[in-house]
């Protein structure tokens, strides 16, 4: 399953590209790697290597890349596959199988960055960058979570030395500008630059170089493993593009600063039986947030799982909105744009998270 590898580094074409990107300097173990958020189409981004999962089947960018490189061979769990680049950026290809997409969360995350630097240590060929996809949100995962404890993976193979020995850079690449940007607002919170202060946001348009603060690894260690034991609520939403906003910035990032971790199932993600998956969701979840508008059938089907279960329920509805006979007796946050959402959900699931409401 392996291909020829493809011969020669690609630092001095990347030289020659600039993208919004901030350059985080992990100095560990006595070795230098850059750790970095792109804004940018992956398949067409120049790296040495590129990393994706194989979770018993193609999905995401790890099925358009498939498809470019005309790859469609199983790579079961615990296996790995390499594959020489045709049609895309990447020099070549590092297939991981991870299992069934549902199973792949948070420690499999991090299991899954670490693992990666370590086969790429047994490639032949010289990996000087190496390219990732982000891990979890496409298929519901929170992503703060997934992507902080994609980040620790990383950081626990350059602390054992188990990377390729030429590694210069990690490049999380994201397609989404918007996405790009918290990713490195969020990474900003662990590594923080010399040259700013520890609460300002570093502007996403600039290339500048952080060291790594010293509690930085230790402050990763809660992302992960300890990822599933944390407060996390399950998001019922209807699939729609016109209720992004509602979920990237009033329902995650409130969640964010209550603490909790949100999840939801995208239906695109999943082959099988998506029912199954909202339930096991909605079964390890601490409470439930529901999204009122368009009167979705799917989402009072969940609330209604919820409320059989004694699961506590957040309904969220935009102001106008007429709300069915069987919720008009509840409690609903009823909000006038995004940013004031923000605002009441960010003080309703803080109160209700220090109230006990959600468990301990």
């Amino acid at each position: 399953m392996s291909a020829d590898l493809l011969d020669g580094p690609l630092c001095e074409h990347l030289s020659s590209l600039r993208f919004g990107v901030d350059f985080q300097t992990l100095s560990l173990g006595g070795s230098m790697v850059e750790l970095v958020v792109v804004a940018a189409d992956i398949t067409k981004r120049p790296c040495d290597l590129l990393l994706l999962k194989h979770a018993n089947g193609f999905h995401g960018v790890d099925r358009i890349v498939s498809k470019r490189l005309g790859f469609g061979a199983e790579v079961p769990e615990g296996e790995a596959a390499f594959v020489a680049g045709r049609n895309i950026g990447a020099r070549e290809v590092l297939y991981i199988g991870v299992g069934p997409l549902g199973e792949f969360r948070y420690p499999q995350i991090r299991t899954f960055g670490r693992r990666a630097l370590e086969l790429a240590a047994r490639g032949s060929g010289r990996t000087q960058i190496l390219c990732t996809p982000l891990h979890g949100p496409g298929y519901g995962l929170d992503e703060r979570e997934a992507f902080l404890s994609l980040v620790g993976g990383f950081l626990d193979g350059i602390e054992r030395g188990a990377f390729p020995a030429d590694l210069e850079r990690v490049e999380i690449v994201e397609l989404n500008p918007r996405r790009a940007e918290r990713l490195n607002n969020i990474l900003s919170e662990f590594i923080v630059p010399s040259s700013r202060s520890k609460d300002k946001r570093v502007p996403f348009q600039d290339t500048q170089t952080f060291s790594l603060a010293a509690a930085s690894h230790e402050g990763l260690s809660s992302f992960g493993v300890q990822s599933e034991r944390k407060t996390k609520l399950f998001v019922a939403m209807p699939f729609a593009p016109e209720h992004s906003d509602v979920w990237e910035i009033a329902i995650q990032e409130s969640c964010q600063t209550a603490g909790i971790v949100c999840e939801r199932v995208d239906e695109q993600a999943y082959t099988g039986d998506i029912l199954t998956q909202i339930m096991s969701r909605l079964r390890n979840a601490s409470g439930v947030l529901a999204l009122l508008n368009d009167a979705n059938p799917n989402v009072f089907l969940e609330i209604g799982f919820a409320w059989g279960t004694g699961k506590p329920t957040v309904l969220i509805a935009k102001k106008g909105i007429s709300l069915p006979f069987d919720v008009l007796g509840q409690k609903c946050i009823q909000y006038t744009s995004i940013a004031n959402l923000r605002s009441l959900l960010t003080a309703e699931l803080t109160s209700l998270k220090s109230q006990g409401v959600f468990g301990s």
